[in-house]
């Protein structure tokens, strides 16, 4: 059975992301990353000070990783974190509901120009029906 890393070792990738995009992930960690250093001046406050310390950890690989454009993998903590950084900042935008709203009304002045093969890309908005 083939892996993406047969041999589990480490190995050093390319970011190859639009510069728009890097410019917008190094705005973000860099904001997540200050706001966990001031958390961690009082620890004692913070549910799990470790977890905080290893998140920061994560941001400052990241972002070290979008400067120099290259980033070691497999990161595993990355990849949990980010995941974890996606799904919250979806449910806090209000994602879904953002994306059925526009494919809504795309797809209703789709119909309104004349297209009659228009379909909008059904991406989420079943759970607003």
């Amino acid at each position: 059975m083939a892996t993406k890393n047969p041999t589990g070792g480490e190995r050093v990738a390319s970011v190859d992301l639009p510069v728009e995009h890097i410019a917008i992930l190094r705005d973000r960690l860099a904001s997540w990353l200050e706001g966990l250093r001031d958390d961690l001046r009082f620890p004692e406050r913070l549910e799990s000070p470790e977890e905080a310390r290893r998140e920061s950890q994560v941001y400052e690989r990241l972002l070290v990783g979008l400067t120099s454009g290259e980033i070691a993998l497999p990161d595993e903590a990355a990849r949990v974190t980010i995941e974890a950084a996606a799904e919250a900042y979806d449910r806090e935008s209000n994602y879904a509901e953002i994306t059925a709203s526009h494919d809504a009304l795309r797809g209703l002045l789709s119909l309104l120009e004349g297209d009659e093969g228009c379909s909008a890309s059904p991406v989420l908005a079943d759970s607003f029906r």
